[in-house]
């Protein structure tokens, strides 16, 4: 090939090989950059096909952020309304129910749940005959919330602090009486120190996941509460059952893990027992000096 035939072309190779150069020396200049060149290094020298992919999102993110978020009328298949079309399209339209009409069972039961006229609390009086029963179904067992000196601090917190979509510290922020709180619990206690959760069923969890781990083995009774088996899920530590408040098939379910860790040789792991003291499902209460027996 002659001389004459590449000379159109050397100006377009000399442009793009500057091009290149400038486009290196303004990315060298980004921070991070090196870092980001050593994880492309890497990721595409361990699996290739994982780099393809990020190349393709990323591509992906940069089009959706720059593309038009609303339809241009210049746009293919726009088609402009005329008001009394609009108008006519609105008054066409009949928009789904928020909630599906009740059936005669569902109304027949709705009919037949009891109604509490004024405040909860453990011995409220029926809407519809004025009887005061007993209520079981109340987490206000001990009346507290309507005792008129903790109602009495309310209005006085509330006035101070204002008034929040939550109360403890992980939502609403730790402040004085937060702290307060806690030094009072861990006092009466004789811990050295307390954290408040939001609410019992975010404690029970927080707690197994922070003594079991993966690798651990929890023995669990059959009939613990939800939060108590949703912080077995998230302890991802080994789980063996035994039977609901039976303390024969505790036993044996502690038996057999000990067997089984000997037979498959099993490095020396913690174990634990997990149960209630007053089972919330059904009232039950543990034999607590057994436990603390069969743990040994």
């Amino acid at each position: 090939m002659s001389a004459s035939a590449l000379s159109p072309i050397e100006p377009l190779v000399a442009f793009l090989s500057h091009a290149l150069v400038v486009a290196q020396r303004t990315f060298a200049a980004i921070p991070g950059s090196p870092i980001l060149v050593r994880y492309v290094r890497s990721s595409y020298r361990n699996d290739p096909g994982r780099s393809l992919l990020e190349l393709i999102l990323v591509i992906f993110a940069i089009r959706t952020l720059m593309q038009s978020r609303t339809r241009s009328r210049s746009q293919k298949g726009y088609v402009k309304l005329s008001e009394k079309e609009i108008d006519e399209l609105v008054d066409e339209w009949i928009p789904e129910p928020l909630v599906q009409p009740m059936d005669e069972d569902e109304a027949a039961e709705l009919s037949a749940l009891p109604v509490i006229a004024g405040p909860s609390g453990p011995r409220p009086k029926l809407a519809s005959n004025g009887k005061t029963v007993l209520n079981l179904a109340n987490y206000n067992f001990t009346g507290l919330q309507n005792n008129e000196h903790i109602k009495e601090r309310a209005v006085e917190i509330l006035r101070k602090y204002g008034l929040g979509s939550c109360g403890p510290p992980g939502f609403y922020g730790t402040i004085d009486v937060h702290m307060d709180l806690e030094r009072n619990i861990a006092s009466f206690l004789g811990a050295e120190t307390c954290i408040i959760y939001s609410q019992g069923f975010s404690t029970i969890p927080a707690v197994i996941a922070a003594f079991g781990k993966r690798g651990d083995i929890i023995v669990a009774d059959r009939g613990v509460n939800f939060a108590i088996h949703k912080g077995l899920q998230i302890s991802r530590s080994t789980i063996r059952w035994y039977d609901h408040n039976d303390m024969k098939s505790l036993e044996e379910t502690l038996e057999s893990v000990a067997k089984e860790t000997k037979k498959k040789k099993w490095p020396l792991t913690r174990r634990f027992i997990v149960t209630e003291g007053i089972f919330e499902n059904d009232g039950a209460m543990s034999d607590l000096p057994k436990l603390i027996e069969l743990k040994k």
